[in-house]
């Protein structure tokens, strides 16, 4: 509330279309109220109202479920130029520290919350992290600005309500200057992820990135592994095992694949080919045991999916009609890359098309006669004057649950 306050004066001099959104969890008894009311304070400023409905249920997790879920919603919202604002504040910040210092996070974790990062297509912002919730608190009392407390605040079984209410309150008496030097700590953790990640550029990992040049030095390499597990939610591995895979990258012979996991081992960051590979292994399917092969005659402008070993082929034609011959786990063959270039093995072609060793059992294989188009996500056509007409997308069946798609 008093965001919303704050953003009407803001508004009243430099006007936007501003929209409320409210995340309605189904949970508590008075959720329907609050989201009423939520709907009645942004009418009284001119605002428009979206009240999200999400379908969650109380038990384990509880906390990242729902906060998930509110995210989730809002990003499916943002459009290009959008931007998001939610309340967080200090003590917000402190709590977070609190937690992730609990639970043994590095210096991207305790680099706290940001204050802005990406959100869906949009910018997620937060204004207010400088405030305490004493402060807001004050101006919301000053203005007579109504809100609402929700009672499952003071349950001490979330984590985070018991650092507030029981942790934090008994730190300070020991510890008065505590506050301060847990932002100062997280001010310091954030210089060091900026410039590590200002030195890395176009090498920085990001969740939409599977693969990133591998870095220079050992120091870096070590980073992009933490940056990779940040950008997907995970703890980074310890301290002794990013040294030790960061040292094997820079020592190990072009031939090997050292790797450090990630996520109880069901991840790993993975060398290959001078770059750093994101391999989430319980997405993968099986490679198959034996070549699986069909032809697929596509007429112009058709769209066809076709069910392959762990996953769907989605073939679309474009002006002229298109013969398509499809493998999976290929093996013994040979290939061209363009009618007058000479035949190449699979290895060869894997190396320049930049196959890694674990895709060639499971990615699909694409060909026109003995000429290759694609392999996996990768395009082996030459790019000419005239694009195109043939367009694929392979979407992976995983190992064990959730849906990938490379195209």
């Amino acid at each position: 509330m008093a965001l919303l306050a704050l953003l009407s004066e803001f508004n009243r001099a430099v006007p936007r279309d501003v929209i409320i959104h409210h995340v309605h969890h189904g949970v508590a008894e008075a959720a329907d109220e609050w989201a009423e009311f939520v709907a009645t304070e942004a009418e009284k400023r001119g605002f428009a109202c979206r009240i999200h409905r999400v379908a969650l249920e109380r038990g384990p997790e509880f906390e990242r479920r729902a906060r998930e879920a509110r995210y989730e919603v809002v990003s499916q919202a943002m459009k290009p130029g959008d931007v998001a604002m939610t309340g967080h504040h200090q003590d917000d910040q402190i709590e977070t520290l609190l937690l992730r210092l609990a639970q043994g996070s590095g210096l991207i974790g305790l680099a706290g919350i940001p204050v802005a990062r990406t959100l869906g297509e949009g910018v997620l912002v937060r204004p207010l992290l400088s405030l305490t919730r004493r402060q807001l608190r004050q101006l919301v009392a000053a203005r007579n600005i109504p809100f609402v407390t929700d009672p499952s605040n003071e349950d001490t079984g979330f984590r985070r309500n018991f650092i507030r209410l029981q942790f934090l309150p008994a730190l300070l008496r020991v510890a008065p200057t505590a506050r301060r030097a847990l932002l100062a700590l997280s001010k310091r953790a954030s210089e060091q992820v900026f410039t590590a990640g200002e030195l890395l550029g176009d090498r920085l990992p990001t969740a939409e990135t599977d693969s990133v040049p591998m870095a220079a030095t050992e120091s870096l390499i070590g980073w992009q592994v933490r940056f990779f597990a940040q950008s997907r939610g995970l703890f980074a591995p310890s301290t002794d095992q990013i040294t030790e895979f960061a040292r094997q990258c820079r020592m190990a012979l072009e031939d090997r694949m050292p790797e450090v996991a990630l996520a109880e081992g069901q991840a790993v960051v993975r060398r290959w080919g001078g770059r750093l590979y994101w391999v989430d292994l319980s997405a993968w399917p099986d490679p198959v045991d034996t070549e699986w092969h069909c032809e697929c005659h596509l007429a112009p402008h058709q769209v066809e999916r076709v069910s392959i070993p762990g996953g769907v082929l989605r073939l679309e034609s474009g002006p002229a009609s298109e013969h398509v011959s499809i493998y999976v786990g290929v093996r013994g063959r040979s290939f061209r890359l363009n009618r007058r270039r000479p035949m190449h093995s699979l290895k060869q072609l894997a190396q320049t098309l930049s196959i890694p060793p674990w895709q060639r059992g499971v990615a699909p294989l694409l060909a026109s006669g003995d000429c290759i188009l694609g392999w996996g996500s990768a395009d082996a056509r030459e790019q000419g004057l005239i694009p195109h007409g043939l367009k694929w997308e392979w979407e992976m069946l995983p190992r064990h649950t959730g849906q990938s798609t490379v195209s």
